[in-house]
């Protein structure tokens, strides 16, 4: 994702995946989950022309992936409140320019289906590993995104430009629109929503269960004649670094995604990291109340400035 694109929305890009949060600095302050929902990927990607991608749509997610949902879930911004944030920013710039005798062409912000855990335990999908290995899903709705508003900005003029994003690019009614989001919306840090699901990502490698489904996966993988320890080290094969998937890569992925399947290793894993996850709410569960009321409020603004 393009740095102007997080620029614009006035949110921090996370590679990582789409944790909501408020935030504290004084111009960073929407959602990353707004953002990511607007370009439905995560930020620090390549695009999807960049040439180590082909230019095509991927595959709907399995009905696997689909079922997958964490307890976190809960602390984030569904496609349906992420999509009516972005309008809700865009029609608060549009009134702020207006008072200044300036339109502001709307971009559209449609609601779309973001799977956000597509990945979290590896490479699972047959129709994904059949045409694009352990090498990125190509992501057109991002470059989308990402056209429009070049094209958006290309057409400004000059004082258009500074009303909207004030003389540092970074203000102007851009800057209000946002506060005006996060208006009486207690100042809440989603260190702990991310580091939450962190550390019970990391934990549920090492309970009993995952061990043991992890050695089932092994020795299927070995059968096939591989010789991987943790089912994320494919990823990571040095032999997977160029431009477009091998013969050999997309071999070994498809032989990954059945043993995965055959050993049930998604499903026991969730399962074990859903549970962490469920602890940790438990255990903090006066700061997660306070997330879960400032995401709360800051609906209350969205929904009020989307009509």
């Amino acid at each position: 994702m393009s740095q102007s694109i997080c620029r614009r929305y006035g949110a921090a890009c996370r590679a990582s995946g789409t944790s909501w949060e408020v935030m504290t600095m004084r111009r960073r302050i929407a959602p990353a989950a707004a953002l990511m929902l607007l370009l439905a990927a995560g930020c620090g990607g390549p695009s999807a022309d960049d040439g180590n991608r082909p230019p095509d749509r991927p595959p709907a997610p399995s009905r696997e992936i689909r079922a997958l949902a964490l307890p976190l879930d809960a602390y984030e911004l569904d496609s349906r409140n992420a999509a009516l944030a972005a309008t809700a920013q865009e029609k608060l710039i549009k009134s702020c320019m207006a008072r200044q005798g300036l339109d502001w062409p709307e971009l559209p912000h449609p609601a779309t289906e973001t799977w956000p855990h597509r990945g979290r335990y590896g490479l699972a999908e047959p129709a994904v590993a059949k045409r694009y290995g352990y090498h990125a899903m190509p992501d057109p709705v991002t470059k989308t995104a990402e056209r429009r508003l070049e094209q958006r900005d290309a057409r400004l003029t000059a004082r258009q430009r500074t009303a909207a994003y004030g003389t540092d690019g970074r203000s102007g009614c851009q800057e209000r629109a946002q506060h005006a989001l996060v208006r009486d919306v207690p100042k809440v840090s989603s260190d702990l929503v991310n580091e939450a699901s962190a550390a019970a990502y990391e934990k549920s490698q090492h309970t009993p269960a995952a061990q043991r489904v992890f050695g089932k996966w092994r020795a299927c993988m070995r059968d096939r004649g591989h010789a991987y320890r943790h089912p994320m080290d494919p990823n990571e094969d040095p032999r997977w670094k160029g431009g477009r998937p091998t013969r050999a890569e997309i071999a070994t992925a498809r032989d990954d995604v059945a043993c995965k399947l055959r050993t049930h290793l998604v499903d026991v894993w969730w399962r074990a990291d859903a549970t962490l996850q469920h602890q940790a709410i438990k255990d903090s569960a006066g700061r997660f109340r306070q997330v879960e009321e400032a995401r709360k409020r800051y609906l209350e603004n969205v929904r009020r400035h989307s009509r």
